[in-house]
């Protein structure tokens, strides 16, 4: 495989087509979008030799494997903003590895596209500063990110992310989490799968704030009861020493016992008094250190952070402040990029639109002109071509042919009597002609197929040449194969009297015939172009034109019109049957290097 054809084949365009090809989904080349529809994914059309290749085709992995696996309706069924976010993580993780273990190419682009994200800081760690909604995602992003699809750059933010996620939530929640993944991250088979274990994810944490709160309750209640009774045994000490007192008979000369009642009750207030203040200090005084060190519970009797009240499960299913989505933040940069790259012109190639093969209709009675045409053509070709193979000769010392002429300076004593030719090494061509046979070609498609039909027959009976024909709009596609690469011409002639109707892709026939060249073992690539010149899409066919420059000899022939001279370089026009024999030959003439 030479360098160039390497090239040709490393085309982004002609890669990404690949791709949803080899993916099974829709690949639409934009000049500014990202994104997906559910159906078709649409990438922004980066310049050929962009530093952000390998990044784009990690996104189109992405997107793929969303569009050949996931849900698109499971996430309205999310009941907070963190349960989505949440959900979309996971469904992310079992995709890209469902697509890897299809695809094990695509780990290397999805590596590239998540280290990109990092180093761009679309993906931070979390931080203590972060809310506890987003410091819980962050954690949970990269870890899976870095122990089920082994993302290297995700593993450092894992390590900092946990530190900062052990000081805000309980001990028991990373128990039961690790659970969680252990019996779940491997059996994960649609969509809804994710919604649920993120659901487990958020009922594992009210649990483990649950057993927490229950945890320092008892604490409580066993300092207070421990407290209580220090104090019983005060107040029956007391007592005891009070009654000891109201007990004693008065004595002669004392003051009577109505005195010492009331003396009596005033000591047992002031008892009561003091029991009541050391109950209340013991309540409301500052609680144990397990409170204190508690991430989750602080505040009087267990109260949860935040002086409204609320646990940490409500706050977190409450919040909206989340991080922003990686992949959302990434689609805008590529797109920046794009309207960069394209200085904001309007590019729209589909990859996909490959329609089925042109139907043989037997009736050849119109092609007649260019099947008459082709002999004359292939005849002056062929003529050329052997009397260009034989130009240089010259005489020789040795060999094993003798020029007669040459015979008589034998006696002279020059031995140069032997014909000796150098023929001329022509490099194999792979030839594709594109056919337009667009709606505003109808008063011109007899001129436009015969012209088609004269250069398959020519090409094929040249040597070291091959031919493949397609048309453009095709049958149910943007363009359809006429004529494949090695299919014999003359028993397939039919199908080149094609009808004109609909639009003109000219842009993804290009993309099309570029491709199917690409994947040619010739040296030499030719793409011959017969249209009236007025593509859909003016942009793409420029963008297309440099893409292939200096890997493929494109020409165009104008029928009625001179419009091609606006997109490419090597055109001629023809108006009528008897102008094409000579254009024909001109074209042909070039691409086989014939002076």
């Amino acid at each position: 495989m030479n360098k160039l054809q390497t090239a040709l084949e490393r085309a982004l365009p002609i890669v990404a087509a690949a791709y949803g090809e080899q993916f099974g989904v829709n690949v639409v080349l934009s000049g500014t979008d990202a994104y997906t529809d559910g159906e078709t994914i649409y990438l922004p059309l980066l310049d050929a030799m962009s530093e952000l290749r390998e990044v784009l085709f990690g996104y189109l992995a992405h997107e793929a494997a969303h569009v050949r696996s996931s849900d698109f309706s499971t996430l309205k069924k999310c009941k907070s903003p963190l349960e989505k976010s949440c959900t979309n993580l996971i469904e992310d993780i079992r995709i890209e590895r469902l697509i890897q273990e299809v695809f094990p190419g695509t780990q290397f682009t999805l590596n590239a596209m998540w280290s990109y994200v990092v180093e761009q800081g679309m993906s931070p760690p979390a931080t203590p500063e972060d809310n506890e909604a987003t410091q819980l995602f962050q954690y949970l992003l990269h870890r899976l990110r870095s122990e089920v699809l082994h993302r290297g750059a995700s593993t450092p933010l894992a390590e900092s992310s946990q530190w900062v996620v052990e000081q805000t939530f309980p001990v028991g929640f990373f128990v039961r989490l690790d659970g969680l993944f252990g019996k779940y991250m491997d059996n994960l088979t649609c969509s809804d799968d994710c919604l649920k274990l993120a659901r487990a994810i958020l009922k594992a944490l009210k649990d483990a704030e649950e057993e927490e709160r229950q945890q320092q309750q008892s604490q409580d209640q066993q300092q207070q009861s421990s407290d209580s009774s220090q104090g019983d045994q005060s107040q029956q000490a007391g007592g005891s020493s009070g009654n000891g007192e109201g007990e004693l008979q008065p004595k002669p000369g004392q003051a009577d016992s109505s005195n010492g009642d009331d003396a009596n009750q005033g000591a047992g207030d002031s008892q009561q008094s003091s029991g009541d203040i050391q109950a209340q200090d013991t309540r409301s005084g500052t609680q144990p250190s397990s409170a204190q060190d508690s991430p989750v519970l602080s505040g009087v009797e267990g109260q949860p952070q935040g002086g409204n009240g609320a646990s940490l499960h409500e706050r977190l299913i409450n919040e909206t402040n989340l991080p922003e989505d990686a992949v959302g933040q990434l689609r805008e940069q590529l797109a920046d990029q794009a309207r960069e790259d394209n200085n904001g012109e309007r590019v729209a190639i589909d990859t996909s639109s490959i329609g089925s093969d042109a139907r043989n209709h037997g009736d050849t009675s119109s092609l007649k002109t260019g099947i008459l045409a082709s002999s004359t053509i292939r005849s002056r070709l062929l003529g050329l071509l052997q009397a260009q193979t034989r130009q240089k000769q010259w005489l020789h010392t040795r060999g094993k042919r003798v020029d007669g002429k040459r015979l008589t300076r034998l006696p002279t004593g020059d031995s140069r009597v032997f014909i000796r030719r150098e023929e001329m090494q022509r490099p194999d061509t792979a030839v594709h002609v594109l056919l337009d046979c667009s709606g505003s070609m109808n008063r011109i498609q007899a001129v436009a197929n015969q012209a088609t039909v004269s250069l398959a027959l020519a090409i094929s009976t040249i040597p070291k040449c091959d031919i493949a024909s397609s048309m453009f709009p095709g049958i149910g596609g943007e363009v359809s194969p006429i004529l494949r690469r090695g299919q014999p011409v003359r028993t397939g002639l039919g199908r080149f009297a094609v009808c004109s109707s609909g639009g003109t892709p000219l842009a993804e026939a290009m993309l099309y015939a570029a491709r199917e060249l690409a994947a040619s073992k010739r040296q030499r690539k030719v793409l011959i172009i017969i249209t009236d010149g007025a593509p859909n899409n003016g942009g793409a066919v420029r963008y297309l034109n440099d893409l292939v420059a200096g890997y493929v000899d494109t020409y165009a022939i104008g029928i009625g019109s001179t419009a091609v001279s606006k997109f490419f370089e090597k055109w001629s026009v023809i108006n009528d049957v008897k102008e094409l024999q000579q254009a024909l030959f001109t074209i042909a003439g070039q691409f086989l290097d014939l002076n």
